[in-house]
């Protein structure tokens, strides 16, 4: 008996020592190939890598990330690039698996489809997958601006092969949810930076325009019009759906079909909002509508509550009546813009060019109709301190209009000594004030 016990404690000595020596080699090994990849001894540090991955996978997930740099070297090195872009893609696979609380699919997925991608690894759909499993269970850590180009141009090449059944409007949907992503990533990009020239911002541009262009091949009024048509009776009491549709046949100028012009009277009936009340506003104003046409603008402006959006509006309204002579109503919404936003520089500007082009409107003799001018510089000078980017404009334009307006000598000989009120007896209204001497 007491022969079995010494046996059995024997062999369980040796045993834990074999483990103990074991543990100690990994530990020992993982050092040094840590050393070596610091180093980038990247050939001292691939038997390592071989002998960590084979014998304690999992040790610890610094195997994993050091190892991409070897294997990544290595990728580079050799000619013969897919064996070892196959080797990169089962280390990450392995990384996933075995240390998925440090391993972010939505990093590491994308990571697996771009190399299979570059190195002509799998098949259209088996790289899409990629992209797409890291989308759905990963979006917060998807954020490769040139992996999310990816992921949307494998669907639409997999949709103009027609071996998977994708519609128009699946890619469509497609398009919708990855450039609704890649500005979410530009808005989040853009709170921390503040720098729109920061790289990471001026790619999203740059895809976000590429996935449009590939978008526009496909969906033209001649395409999506008559799918939609097939589709409004059985969707014409959601409303969401009737938006969205608007919103495609409108970005794509489609807006003369009666399609259209159905869509958005059936959304203002079941849910009105400012949107709706605007486009039934431009499209009550081409067919001559006026007074329809009124009825509706005035219904957005009550609804809007952007008011760099009624701003933009106010100050589109007085472009197009400035454009058909109507300056005192030009005038109007040009005052009413600046009322909603004082900080509208553009709404000052505007005023500025309206004035500067009524010399001969206002005043009955040359002096009071140049004083204009003086109104004119007035607006350009607030344009310029309320709004830098228009600031370089209207800095121009100050002295422009200051050549025009009377000068000094011809002040004084019209008995002014500067700060008296000149009434503007026209369409200007109010009065301007004439400069100091």
């Amino acid at each position: 008996m007491k022969t079995l016990t010494a046996f059995l404690v024997t062999t369980f000595c040796v045993c834990m020592n074999g483990i103990s020596t074991a543990q100690n080699d990994c530990n020992t090994t993982l050092s040094l190939f840590a050393e070596n990849v610091k180093m980038k001894r990247f050939t001292e540090a691939t038997p390592q890598l071989a002998f960590l991955r084979q014998n304690c996978p999992t040790l610890n997930y610094a195997i994993y990330a050091l190892g991409e740099k070897v294997i990544g070297h290595q990728l580079k090195q050799t000619k013969t690039k897919q064996p070892m872009a196959l080797e990169l893609i089962q280390l990450y696979k392995d990384r996933i698996e075995l240390f998925p609380e440090k391993t972010e699919k939505g990093t590491f997925l994308p990571k697996i489809g771009e190399t299979m991608l570059n190195y002509h690894i799998g098949t259209l759909k088996e790289q899409y997958d990629l992209f797409d499993e890291a989308f759905k269970t990963d979006p917060v850590n998807f954020t490769n601006p040139k992996q999310l180009y990816w992921y949307f141009e494998l669907y639409y090449k997999i949709y103009v092969s027609k071996k998977h059944e994708i519609s128009l409007e699946d890619l469509l949907e497609k398009y919708e949810t990855i450039h609704k992503k890649f500005k979410y990533e530009r808005e989040q990009l853009y709170k921390t930076t503040k720098d729109a020239e920061n790289k990471n911002i001026v790619a999203i541009d740059i895809f976000l325009k590429k996935i449009t262009m590939l978008v526009e091949k496909e969906a033209t009024c001649e395409t999506l019009l008559p799918m939609y048509k097939k589709k409004f009776e059985a969707y014409k009491n959601n409303a969401e759906w009737m938006r969205s549709v608007a919103r495609k046949l409108d970005a794509k100028d489609c807006k003369e079909d009666a399609l259209f012009i159905k869509l958005i009277e059936a959304i203002d009936v079941a849910e009105p909002t400012a949107e709706s009340k605007f486009l039934l506003y431009e499209m009550h104003s081409q067919k001559g509508n006026t007074a329809k046409a009124k009825t509706y603008l005035d219904q957005y402006f009550k609804l809007e509550t952007d008011i760099l959006k009624k701003g933009n509006m106010l100050n589109n309204l007085g472009i197009e009546a400035a454009k058909k002579g109507n300056k005192s109503t030009a005038r109007t919404y040009y005052l009413e813009a600046i009322e909603i936003n004082p900080s509208s520089g553009k709404s000052y500007l505007n005023l500025a060019k309206l004035y500067g082009s009524s010399a001969n409107e206002c005043g009955t003799k040359e002096f009071t109709k140049r004083a204009i001018y003086w109104k004119a510089t007035e607006m350009a000078r607030k344009a310029a301190q309320v709004d830098a980017s228009i600031k370089k404009e209207a800095n121009e334009l100050i002295p422009y209009y200051m050549e025009r307006a009377p000068s000094k000598k011809e002040t004084f000989n019209e008995g002014y000594k500067g700060g008296e009120k000149i009434e503007m007896k026209c369409w200007v209204g109010g009065y301007v004030i004439v400069p100091k001497l």
